[in-house]
C-alpha cells in the first residue's frame, strides 16, 4: 500500500463514511492535498475540520514522513454546491 493509500486510510478511520482523494501534488509521496468530504463536518469551522483530518496523520507529519498537508474539507452540501459551480 502507498502512503498516499496510508494517508486516505487513517482519514477514514478518524472520520467514518467520509468520501476521501489524496492527491500527490509533486510525485515526492510526500506532499499531498486531502479532499475530505464528510457530514460529520456540519456545524464545525474550517479550522476543526482541519484538525479533524490532520489528528491521524499527526504522527507522520512530525517525523516528516508526510512533508506537506493542505486540507479541502466540505459537508455533501457544500461540495455538491461548489460541483455545480464548476460544472
Amino acid at each position: 500500500m502507498t502512503i498516499r493509500e496510508q494517508v486516505a486510510e487513517r482519514i477514514r478511520r478518524e472520520i467514518p463514511h467520509a468520501r476521501v482523494e489524496i492527491v500527490d501534488l509533486t510525485g515526492t509521496d510526500d506532499h499531498f492535498e486531502a479532499r475530505v468530504v464528510s457530514p460529520a463536518f456540519a456545524g464545525m469551522s474550517p479550522i476543526e475540520r482541519h484538525r479533524m483530518v490532520y489528528r491521524p496523520l499527526r504522527e507522520w507529519i512530525e517525523d516528516d514522513t508526510v512533508h506537506a498537508l493542505s486540507v479541502r474539507a466540505w459537508t455533501p452540501e457544500q461540495y455538491d454546491a461548489a460541483s455545480r459551480k464548476e460544472g
